[in-house]
């Protein structure tokens, strides 16, 4: 008798969300097809970070080769994150993950980060459909899968579509409409070397350190940025959360003017360091990305179940979540994983990773909002931090970081599979897993804490 023919599982989208399952799939004896756009991996982005959470997925790939090569790129000298208000003030150092998890913590920038994970997808043999561009998703019975640009099918059993915040599988596999609003800002985004003649100035010396790396956020009204500085100095990314006053388009590659930058840095009068970071910016490596907000789905499924929005094109986090990215990476392991145990069951599958990962993602997509209202609505003096130190951080609490996906999905199918068998009735609120924390400590108003 002849073995059943692996699951088909199409994959549109090769951004974290996308690489991850089609890794985990192939991984698990699946045959996963992944479609992209793009004609290889993106070098868009500055510095994304990625920690305990989705690290660990990493470093479980290829016995640890693939973390030890993210790492070999990173961020991983730092010793704080360091605040500091529009004067300059300091007002307190945050432990930077890497200064004592120096396993499954990995932050850099991004195009490095994607192309390594890109790279293993493509040693451990994952059909990669590159340079096609989705047009149609297909989803009955005769036919699931994708149309793409010069009307060539993709065809599988089951259909991810982790096609990000822009997603055209919201629209036609879900029948939403498209949902974006405006968040009310953008952000300024850049990635550079530093060359010799720049290290002679004093202002960036501040921000170099021999055989360490520098992570500094200042935060003001209205307005939050960090620089980071890593390679004994040699690599440069910062980001400038502004109002978004013009309204600029939703893309990440809408090229930005050094004078725009001085505009919001002189409107909330960041200090001198910041300008000088900013002039030896080449004018072509700065961005301004508008952060677009969409509202939670009240369902990742499509109505035949067998097709499902993941990653950012179910919650589409602001940066100020930190958690964007690995959240992304999580939804790519328990999906396989749920595709795995469900044993061709791919209604029951997808249904079981909804409920796993429903409230988990959802309560750290809201909190990004609230968040970012935190840094942005105080005037925060080292006064302010004395009386309030839990507020002004990263928000890396142990429910989130030390979350174990695989242990997780483990611990949770066969019970979650029996409610979606027996029809348990309730939202999916009520059906999924609680979200296992939450951000109540960082919030206060008029002076006093929740």
């Amino acid at each position: 008798m002849s073995s059943p023919k692996p699951l088909r599982v199409v994959i549109v989208g090769a951004g974290f969300c996308g690489l991850t399952a089609a890794i985990e799939c192939k991984l698990r004896g699946m045959h996963p097809i992944l479609v992209e756009a793009y004609p290889g991996p993106s070098s868009h982005g500055d510095l994304l970070d990625f920690v305990r959470n989705a690290g660990r997925v990493f470093d479980s790939w290829a016995d640890g080769k693939v973390g030890r090569r993210l790492a070999s790129v990173a961020v991983n000298k730092a010793k704080v994150l360091g605040f500091y208000n529009a004067d300059n003030e300091h007002l307190r150092d945050d432990p930077w993950p890497q200064a004592t998890d120096f396993q499954y913590v990995y932050a850099g920038h991004r195009g490095e980060l994607h192309e390594i994970v890109y790279d293993y997808a493509k040693e451990i043999g994952v059909e990669l459909q590159f340079s096609k561009r989705v047009e149609q998703y297909l989803d009955t019975d005769g036919e699931r899968g994708v149309v793409v640009r010069g009307g060539e099918r993709i065809l599988g059993d089951v259909v991810l579509a982790c096609d990000g915040p822009r997603s055209l599988a919201r629209s036609q596999l879900l029948g939403l409409p498209e949902s974006s609003v405006s968040s009310g800002y953008s952000i300024f985004r850049a990635f550079f070397t530093i060359d010799d003649k720049m290290r002679e100035n004093p202002d960036v010396q501040e921000l170099l350190a021999s055989n360490e790396d520098i992570v500094r956020c200042w935060v003001g009204r209205d307005m939050h940025g960090f620089i980071y500085t890593w390679r004994n100095g040699r690599d440069c990314a910062w980001v400038l959360t502004h109002k978004d006053d013009t309204d600029i388009a939703e893309s990440w590659s809408e090229k930005a003017k050094r004078s725009d930058v001085i505009h919001y840095l002189n409107k909330q009068a960041l200090p001198r360091v910041w300008h000088t970071f900013v002039n030896i910016t080449p004018e072509d490596r700065i961005i301004d990305y508008k952060l677009v907000w969409r509202d939670p789905l009240a369902t990742w499924l499509s109505p035949s179940k067998k097709a499902v929005v993941m990653g950012d094109a179910a919650h589409s986090h602001l940066p100020t979540s930190a958690q964007g990215a690995c959240q992304a990476v999580e939804d790519g392991v328990a999906v396989a994983m749920c595709l795995q145990k469900a044993q061709g069951d791919i209604a029951l599958a997808t249904q079981v990773f909804e409920r796993i990962r429903f409230n988990r993602s959802h309560i750290i997509h809201q909190a990004s909002i609230s968040t970012r209202e935190i840094y942005h609505q105080h005037e925060w003096t080292p006064a302010l931090i004395k009386q309030h130190p839990n507020s002004l951080v990263l928000p890396f609490y142990p429910w989130i970081t030390e979350y174990n996906v695989f242990e997780d999905v483990e611990a949770n199918f066969n019970k979650l599979a029996a409610d979606v068998k027996n029809g348990k009735k309730g939202n999916i609120q009520e059906l999924a897993l609680p979200a296992g924390g939450d951000y109540e400590e960082m919030y206060f108003k008029n002076g006093v804490s929740k």
